[in-house]
């Protein structure tokens, strides 16, 4: 929004200084720190459910109660009160639980990885808040396609695991054997839920936009005004003023 300073007459011609007024909803400091603490708290529960049992006993996707052995099936095992299952990628506890079904939690150890460069991606901007150098840190380009893989990643993780989970856990109901969902079907979820938020509240518009700025010397960064070339850039946190040079 544009606006004549009240130094100005009401022709426009004469209006030498205007004041840009941002209309952003989040402030760029808030906006970071919702971005990685949202991105960070996903990557801590895609990595706990990737290392649920046996890894981590305590964390599983379902588990029998200890009148059945009480056996926890996590991402790559299960274990039981008297053994454990060695790690293995597609294991199967018959006739419940199948390699279709455990082979698919893979995708959690995949997640991982993309989760982890999106946090990588927002680091930078905590510690840069002066609009000139925030055009030469950090990089939306590659938050953007680690941040929507990682989004539709852990989606697609706790979508699998909830499908594939339910009908091992209607398969144990059916052979009447009392069977619980575990706390990595919630930890996923929620996860999950942290991503997408991640997704809508995107980059920050004041950070860098890409090659295309580097390409330019740092100017072009998205959402930051351009300066002219008879005058100088002058930042506040709410305003922008443009005074020509004489």
């Amino acid at each position: 929004m544009l606006v004549c300073h009240p130094a100005c007459n009401n022709n426009a011609h004469s209006c030498n200084i205007s004041i840009w007024v941002g209309e952003k909803k989040i402030p760029y400091g808030a906006h970071v720190i919702i971005l990685f603490t949202l991105a960070f708290a996903a990557l801590i529960l895609v990595i706990l459910n990737t290392f649920s049992s046996p890894f981590i006993q305590s964390i599983s996707f379902l588990r029998l109660p200890e009148t059945d052995g009480g056996t926890n099936f996590g991402a790559f095992g299960w274990c039981s009160s008297t053994f454990c299952l060695p790690n293995a990628v597609a294991y199967e506890y018959e006739p419940y639980v199948n390699k279709a079904l455990t082979g698919g939690m893979m995708l959690w150890a995949i997640s991982v990885i993309f989760v982890f460069f999106t946090v990588l991606a927002i680091l930078p901007l905590l510690f840069i808040h002066e609009s000139k150098a925030l055009r030469t840190v950090g990089n939306r380009v590659f938050f953007v396609y680690t941040m929507g893989l990682a989004t539709l990643l852990v989606v697609i993780s706790w979508l699998f695991s909830i499908y594939g989970w339910s009908i091992a856990h209607r398969a144990f109901e059916l052979s009447d054997i009392e069977v619980s969902f575990g706390p990595a079907m919630w930890m996923g979820l929620t996860a999950a839920l942290c991503m997408l938020i991640v997704f809508i509240l995107r980059w920050p518009a004041e950070a860098w936009d890409g090659t295309t700025t580097r390409a330019n010397g740092g100017v072009g960064a998205r959402g930051v005004p351009q300066v002219p070339a008879n005058g100088y850039y002058h930042y506040k946190r709410t305003t922008r003023e443009v005074v020509p040079s004489y």
